[in-house]
C-alpha cells in the first residue's frame, strides 16, 4: 500500500520529514495504523487522521521515539545556571526566570534545568520552567517522574542521591525539589496558536528538533521562538543547528561547548561574565570565559602577531577552543597544523568544516564535512551539516539521504 498520502499529512501537521525519522519508520506506522483501523486507502486513513485528535496522536506516538538522559548538554545547562545566579538576578531583584524546554520528550530536560538552577542557589520560587511535547506517551512519562538507568550516563552522576529517591530495581523518581518549578503541558511548536498566551521566556531549549525540518518549515519554526525570546534572552539548540539560526539573526554566546545564542543586539557591546562557582551537582568541566556575541558570518579580527599552533596534550580541545571563543583565524591555523603533522580523523575535519562554515565558506565547509564522514561514515554532525548544506543549493535528493544516514548513525549510537 502507498502510504505517500499519511507521510504528506504527517509533514504539514507536524513538520517531519518521513526521511529523517529512519528509513520506513512512517510507512511502518502508517501500514500498522491502517491495518488495525480497517481502513481500506491511505487517503481513508488521512480522513480519520483529520477529524480524530487521538488517531493523529497514536500515528505520533509509533513514529517519535525519545532517545535523551539527564545533563545531555551540561555545558548549556550550567551557563544558563551561572548567568541567572549572576546576571540575571543581580539585575532583578524580583521576578521569575522563565524557561521553555521544547520538545520536552520525557522530561530529562526541563527536570535537569530545575536541578542545575537549583544547584547554583537560586530560588525554586523564581523558577519556572514550561516543558512541552507533541506526544501524550512522552508527557506520561515525564509527569511520572521515573527513570531508569539509561535516563543516568556520564561519569558523573551525583545528582541522583540530590534530586531522586529509589522506585524499584534499577529506577529512581525525581523529588519534589525537581518537579516544583516544572509544569508539563502538550503542544505543537507548529501550531498557528502555539505562541498565543504564553508570554516572554527568557530562555529557549529546543535542541535537535530543528535539523528534522525541511527549510521552510525551519524558518517558520524559528520565527515562532523569536517571538517568544524575550530581549536578551538565550535559546539553546542541537550542535548541528547553530547554523540555522545564523540565518535569522542571532549570533553565538561564546560558551565553550554549549551550543547557545540571542538575538544580535544592534551595537553588540560585551556582557559581564558570570562567574559564579557551581556547587558539586554540576562541577564546571570547561572554563567559564567572557561570554560576548560571535558573528558567524564574519571571521574575527587576526591577532597582532598569531603564534603557530603549538603542540598540547589535546590538540582537537585547542582546535575547539579557538572555534568556541570565536578565534576563527587561529582556529583555521591549529587545524591546518595538525593536518600538516599528518593528524587525520572524522572529528578534526568537521571542526574544521565548522570553522568554514562559520566564516560563511559553505564550498570548502562541504568539503572538509566529506572528509569526516569519509573517515568516519557514522559522524552524525557532518552528516547533518552536509544534509544542510544540500538542502540550502536545491538537492533535496542529497539532503534527505544525508539525513537518513545521520539519523541511522544515532539510533546505532544509542543501542
Amino acid at each position: 500500500m502507498n502510504v505517500a498520502a499519511v507521510e504528506t499529512w504527517l509533514h504539514a501537521h507536524a513538520g517531519l520529514e518521513a526521511s529523517t525519522l529512519g528509513a520506513g519508520v512512517v510507512a511502518r506506522a502508517a501500514r500498522d495504523r491502517i491495518e488495525a483501523l480497517h481502513c481500506r486507502t491511505a487517503e481513508d486513513y488521512v480522513t480519520l487522521l483529520e477529524r480524530s485528535p487521538d488517531e493523529r496522536h497514536a500515528l505520533i506516538e509509533k513514529v517519535v521515539v525519545p532517545e535523551t538522559w539527564f545533563f545531555r548538554d551540561r555545558p548549556a545547562l550550567e551557563a544558563v545556571a551561572r548567568y541567572v545566579a549572576t546576571d540575571w538576578g543581580a539585575a532583578r531583584s524580583e521576578g521569575v526566570f522563565r524557561v521553555l524546554s521544547v520538545p520536552c520528550s520525557t522530561g530529562e530536560e526541563p527536570y535537569s534545568l530545575a536541578m542545575v538552577l537549583a544547584g547554583a542557589g537560586w530560588p525554586v520560587a523564581r523558577t519556572r520552567i514550561e516543558a512541552v511535547d507533541i506526544s501524550r506517551e512522552n508527557l506520561r512519562r515525564a509527569e511520572a517522574g521515573v527513570y531508569g538507568r539509561n535516563s543516568f550516563r556520564g561519569d558523573d552522576v551525583s545528582f541522583r542521591d540530590d534530586f531522586f529517591s529509589p522506585a524499584g530495581r534499577e529506577s529512581w523518581r525525581v523529588n519534589e525539589r525537581a518537579r516544583a518549578p516544572v509544569e508539563f503541558a502538550q503542544g505543537n511548536l507548529l501550531a498557528d496558536d502555539f505562541g498565543v498566551g504564553r508570554g516572554l521566556y527568557d530562555a529557549i531549549f529546543c535542541r535537535n528538533l530543528l535539523i528534522y525540518f525541511d527549510r521552510p518549515t525551519q524558518a517558520r519554526a524559528i520565527r515562532t521562538l523569536e517571538k517568544m525570546l524575550a530581549p536578551g534572552g538565550w535559546i539553546a539548540v542541537g550542535p548541528a543547528e547553530p547554523v540555522l539560526l545564523f540565518e535569522h539573526g542571532f549570533s553565538a554566546l561564546r560558551v565553550p561547548g554549549g551550543f547557545l545564542l540571542h538575538r544580535t543586539p544592534p551595537a553588540a557591546a560585551p556582557q559581564r561574565a558570570a562567574r559564579g562557582p557551581m556547587p558539586r551537582l554540576v562541577p564546571a568541566r570547561l572554563p567559564v570565559t567572557r561570554i560576548v556575541p560571535l558573528k558567524a558570518a564574519h571571521p574575527a579580527p587576526p591577532p597582532k602577531a598569531p603564534a603557530a599552533p603549538a603542540k598540547t596534550e589535546n590538540p582537537l580541545g585547542e582546535l575547539r577552543r579557538l572555534a568556541d571563543e570565536g578565534r576563527l583565524r587561529e582556529a583555521r591555523q591549529c587545524g591546518e597544523a595538525l593536518v600538516a603533522r599528518g593528524e587525520s580523523s572524522g572529528e578534526l575535519f568537521y571542526l574544521l568544516g565548522i570553522v568554514a562554515d562559520a566564516a560563511g565558506e559553505g564550498t570548502g565547509a562541504e568539503a572538509f564535512y566529506r572528509k569526516a564522514v569519509y573517515l568516519e561514515p557514522q559522524h552524525e554532525d557532518a552528516l547533518v551539516h552536509l544534509a544542510l548544506l544540500a538542502e540550502k543549493r536545491g538537492d533535496v535528493r542529497t539532503a534527505r539521504q544525508f539525513r537518513e544516514r545521520a539519523q541511522r548513525a544515532r539510533t546505532r549510537e544509542a543501542v
